[in-house]
């Protein structure tokens, strides 16, 4: 309900001219502070879920004599220490490497969420459906059967043009993006070196233009 009510009032306010995170959209005031500040509860809450769920994936398929959450012997805390650790290193890592941050995210987004979250859980309904064969107790009307055409449909039309919408954005803001591990402060700091076209920062275009 959250996201919708984020989504759906952005887009209404800003229409096409949304760029990026929505949050981004904000100018540097004190509803930015506390947007950002929510963006960080959610993200150390979502992914710190995420990250237990990884590493005991990652326990049971390499150490799993030491995967058990009850297990207390010393080699085991030695193990799952030793995997988050390295989780957390690739994650900085990743996160480093890439110098487009926003434009990954848009990358990730669109070609791996309709994947992910529609298309794979319904071909493993599908392919439920036909191995039942006729011991399932629950018939799938033609209704259904549609919504399912139509879910998978929208799943590639948003994956194939929102992929390509991200790799077109990537490619024609290429020249802009720093180094691997360079110091990114676009739309962190509100100077006119690092924020110029933020919103509310009309001042810094300003005194480009005078200069």
């Amino acid at each position: 309900v959250a996201f919708s009510v984020a989504g759906l009032g952005g887009y209404y306010w800003l229409g096409d001219k949304s760029a990026g995170m929505m949050n981004e959209n904000l100018p540097f005031n004190v509803a930015f502070q506390v947007a950002s500040g929510c963006l960080v509860v959610h993200m150390l809450i979502s992914y710190l879920i995420k990250g237990v769920v990884f590493t005991k994936a990652v326990m049971r398929n390499t150490v799993p004599d030491y995967a058990h959450p009850h297990d207390t012997r010393k080699r085991s805390f030695f193990a799952h220490n030793v995997v988050v650790l390295a989780t957390l290193i690739s994650a900085w890592l990743l996160a480093n490497l890439v110098p487009f941050f926003g434009d990954a995210v848009d990358l990730l987004g669109a070609s791996m969420t309709p994947l992910s979250c529609w298309l794979i859980p319904i071909m493993i309904f599908v392919r439920w459906h036909v191995d039942s064969g006729e011991e399932r107790e629950n018939k799938v009307s033609v209704i259904e059967w549609v919504v399912i055409a139509l879910e998978v449909l929208l799943a590639l039309v948003l994956m194939v043009f929102g992929t390509y919408s991200a790799l077109v954005n990537i490619t024609e803001h290429w020249h802009t993006y720093g180094p691997p591990f360079d110091c990114h402060c676009e739309g962190i700091w509100n100077t006119c070196q690092c924020s110029t076209n933020h919103i509310g920062m009309d001042m810094c275009q300003l005194i480009q233009g005078e200069s």
